[in-house]
């Protein structure tokens, strides 16, 4: 769950860095592999899409990395950081052009409109939809029905941890960014398989 509000009077870098240091070393472990499988998915994306969207992935998967961290100590999203990732993702689709913005544009209703929809009365924050979109926004640099895997991918882990854990309140930050990383790795794999079986990939070669 997600707030609306960053407290003014603590600087994001501070919050960042206060949420780290009340993490668990297995935590602490998680993180540094997600943030890992971030910057891989970047790395990877090179393969299917221009390099302005490899080099946009890895940030807004390392900027997720620390808004997720905080959510998990604060149960709130840092909206400097979302903001931040979001100026990513709009000026790599800018770059791209019209098609790859039509894309981020999908994909990005793609992950806001199911949580808005549930949102009221399921704890849910607009802090969560925002990162929801935000995720869905950069995951549609790869593909336009990315932002769909990323929060069903959310939903199942969150609600399988939720269920096996038996907790009743729940930070969505992380499992949105673990969608997000999925959504990444679905999407190459979808466009690669595409082009091998001789289709049209989607986004077109650029």
């Amino acid at each position: 769950m997600a707030d609306l509000f960053i407290v003014p009077a603590v600087p994001t870098f501070a919050r960042v860095e206060r949420a780290w240091t009340a993490l668990s070393t297995r935590r602490r472990r998680l993180v540094l592999a997600g943030a890992t499988a971030a910057v891989a998915l970047g790395v990877a994306a090179v393969s299917v899409a221009p390099a302005s969207t490899s080099v946009a992935l890895v940030v807004v998967g390392l900027l997720a990395a620390a808004a997720a961290v905080v959510d998990v100590h604060e149960h709130r999203l840092p909206n400097r950081l979302l903001t931040a990732a979001a100026v990513v993702v709009l000026v790599a689709a800018a770059s791209e052009g019209w098609a790859t913005t039509g894309d981020v544009a999908v994909s990005t209703l793609m992950a806001t409109l199911p949580l808005w929809i549930v949102r009221y009365g399921k704890g849910l924050g607009l802090g969560d939809v925002k990162f929801a979109a935000v995720l869905g926004a950069a995951a549609g640099l790869v593909h336009p029905f990315a932002g769909l895997v990323v929060v069903w991918t959310a939903a199942l882990a969150s609600g399988v941890f939720a269920l096996r854990t038996r907790r009743t309140r729940l930070a969505l930050g992380p499992w949105l960014w673990a969608g997000f990383v999925v959504s990444g790795i679905v999407a190459i794999v979808a466009v690669h398989l595409v082009e091998r079986m001789g289709g049209r990939p989607w986004p077109a070669p650029y």
